[in-house]
């Protein structure tokens, strides 16, 4: 399986993480509303932000969403900087967004990228 690449860095600046609910709820015509357990594991979504150093680290990143994970359809393991885990993930709904730092320090920030797994 594809790995994320090492040259790419999660910045701390936008992460997070929403967890799906495991529960069915369900109104009831008097009382509070039921809820059950239905789900013994849930998707975790992460937005990230991802600082790559140069141009070449930009268009190798590019060229590793484009062709090795088929423009992010595809699992790859990556390691959840929280708990340290590899985990596979893949890229909600493709597409990303590219920025350039400034024209000395080569950098790029890679923005409108979010991460599913299991959590």
């Amino acid at each position: 399986m594809a790995a994320f690449p090492g040259y790419a860095q999660i910045m701390r600046d936008g992460y997070g993480e929403q967890r799906e609910s495991a529960l069915l709820r369900s109104d009831m015509e008097s009382g509070p509303p039921r809820q059950a357990k239905v789900r013994s594991r849930v998707m975790v979504t992460r937005p990230i932000k991802v600082y790559l150093a140069t141009n070449a680290d930009y268009q190798a990143f590019i060229t590793w969403f484009r062709d090795t994970i088929n423009e992010g359809a595809d699992w790859f393991d990556w390691t959840d900087p929280v708990d340290g885990v590899t985990k596979s993930v893949r890229f909600v709904g493709g597409g990303l967004s590219g920025s350039p730092l400034s024209a000395a320090s080569g950098g790029w920030f890679v923005t409108g990228l979010r991460i599913e797994g299991w959590g």
